[in-house]
């Protein structure tokens, strides 16, 4: 299955936007882009979003990905319904809320997974937990 690059990147900044309550524009990420070496004009950002360019390549990919905060694997990667192993990692998890969870969001969309991916950040900072970039990356 082939990634949807625009939608990905479009989603990148909707995230971006909800998460702290103010619009991003394609200048700004290619500032971004530019500070953390990685040469990528505001128009080139723009011509992905707008589905003009469906494919990235690596460095670029890489490159948004850390801008955004996101996995690595986001733009290169997807995380389909039809992921078997998947499954079957969650359900051999010791931890029974866990996989609970892991069960409930199997087979949903990425536009789901990274909401409550947000949710579940909020949720750490309530109880106190530090952020997940300080916690082990399995």
């Amino acid at each position: 299955m082939d990634i949807d690059i625009p939608n990905r990147l479009n989603l990148a900044f909707e995230m971006w936007e909800r998460a702290h309550g103010r619009p991003l524009d394609d200048d700004t990420v290619a500032s971004w882009l530019t500070a953390a070496g990685y040469e990528l004009s505001p128009h080139y950002v723009a011509q992905v979003r707008q589905g003009e360019i469906t494919t990235l390549p690596e460095p670029a990919r890489a490159g948004l990905a850390q801008v955004f905060g996101l996995d690595p694997g986001y733009f290169g990667f997807d995380p389909g319904p039809d992921q078997t192993a998947d499954a079957e990692v969650i359900a051999h998890l010791d931890n029974s809320a866990l996989r609970r969870l892991g069960q409930a969001v199997d087979g949903v969309s990425l536009r789901t997974l990274l909401y409550l991916e947000s949710v579940a950040d909020v949720l750490r900072q309530a109880d106190g937990l530090p952020p997940r970039e300080q916690t082990a990356q399995l």
